[in-house]
């Protein structure tokens, strides 16, 4: 995907707890399970247009590309998402 800078950025679609950063820990299969399952509920029931926050009463938010926003292929629509795997300078 290319971003707003022109970037390119490669990505890839994990489970939640598949994802390369936490194979570190080394969980026990059933810790593994337990958090997958409590990402995947999240998932289910938090919408995308809702505030889990409340608004910052100083500063400013920051804004994100909107190519950041991606839409997960069919099928990993709860319990995955999106992993960078590389960012490269477009030609």
């Amino acid at each position: 995907m290319k971003l707003g800078d022109g970037s390119l950025v490669t990505y890839a679609w994990y489970r939640f707890v598949d994802q390369p950063s936490f194979q570190q820990y080394q969980w026990s299969e059933a810790k593994k399970a337990e958090l997958q399952e409590f990402v995947e509920q999240i998932h289910r029931t938090w919408p995308i247009d809702r505030n889990y926050m409340a608004p910052p009463t100083s500063g400013e938010l920051v804004a994100l590309d909107p190519a950041l926003i991606v839409t997960p292929p069919a099928g990993m629509e709860v319990g995955y998402v999106p992993i960078v795997l590389r960012q490269e300078r477009a030609e």
